[in-house]
């Protein structure tokens, strides 16, 4: 019994010996590994490798030890803490799709990939202190070749996503009527006179209505700048001014002189001199259009990938 006893024991210790070995922490991650992505481990080494250049980036921009001095934000965050996470999110989005390349097969030209690095690293070895800044941080050549590789992997996935996207000529049509002020543009020029009060106002419109110059009127009662222009805007598209006065300006025609209008800056009397509309018909925008809607597809596809993945991450 006691000898039953004892192998039961060690079979447990052995099954928990065995667990421990094939994890570096509560969450699966391996030792090695900053995360992972349905069980696939993203190396420790190729992440700080990342973060080295990212932040040789930023120092050259900002000076060097600008990470040593930085403050942390009001939500307790630095600079440096983003640049973390973004680099691990974009690690993490390229194992996703990585995955889901090697998924359907895809891949790239060895011989042609070859070429593209032996002529980068020509490149990059003609800059003495990149590659001293590479020595020091124990970052080799194979590890921008695996990057490179990555990233023509990625972007073949994506082309393929793209062909076998079908967009129908409907799709495509509906597209277009929710969104016609993407394929059309509209500006007016227009004048205006400005003024304390609507009591103003309406007595300078009375003066109008009876056929005083416009512009004269802007010159002598007008309290904005373009007065001196007799109230002269110039040409300007939609979105360009404040709601009350665009909605005003953009329902009239050429010729047309508006009701007092009140906004933030006052009384506003306004007269549309020009309109220029340039509206692009749906055949001549269709393949665009079918080529916008298959772009949008993959950035939702790739947002459900991501969503659907199983991903550990290490506190950073």
């Amino acid at each position: 019994m006691k000898k039953q006893k004892t192998t039961a024991i060690l079979v447990i210790l052995l099954l928990t010996l065995t667990m421990l070995a094939g994890c570096g922490n509560d969450n699966g991650i391996p030792d090695d590994a900053v995360a992972t992505v349905n069980g696939e481990p993203i190396a420790m080494e190729d992440y700080e490798s990342t973060l080295a250049l990212m932040k040789m980036n930023y120092e050259t921009e900002l000076g060097a030890g600008f990470f040593d001095e930085e403050e942390e934000s009001e939500e307790g965050m630095t600079l440096l803490d983003t640049i973390k996470e973004q680099v691990l999110e974009r690690m993490i989005f390229t194992e996703v799709i990585m995955q889901e390349a090697q998924a359907k097969d895809l891949s790239i030209d060895e011989e042609e990939l070859d070429e593209t690095m032996d002529m980068f690293w020509e490149f990059m070895e003609e800059d003495a202190d990149m590659m001293n800044f590479l020595e020091e941080n124990n970052i080799e050549k194979d590890f921008f070749r695996k990057e490179m590789s990555r990233e023509l992997i990625m972007m073949e996935y994506q082309q393929h996503y793209l062909e076998n996207q079908e967009v129908s000529d409907e799709e495509a049509l509906e597209f277009f009527e929710a969104n016609q002020d993407m394929f059309s543009s509209d500006q007016l020029q227009a004048s205006h006179i400005l003024v304390d009060s609507e009591e103003e106002a309406q007595d300078i419109k009375a003066q109008l209505d009876e056929g005083a110059d416009f512009a004269q009127l802007a010159q002598t009662f007008s309290m904005c700048p373009s007065a001196a222009e007799g109230g002269d805007l110039g040409m300007f598209p939609r979105g360009s001014m404040v709601p009350q006065f665009e909605e005003a300006a953009f329902s009239m025609e050429p010729g047309e002189i508006s009701d007092p209008v009140e906004t933030d800056f006052g009384w506003h009397i306004i007269y549309v001199t020009e309109r220029i509309r340039d509206e692009q018909g749906f055949e001549d925008m269709k393949d665009t259009i079918k080529q916008q809607i298959r772009q949008e597809n993959l950035q939702d596809h790739i947002e459900e990938l991501r969503e659907a993945a199983e991903i550990n991450k290490k506190e950073l």
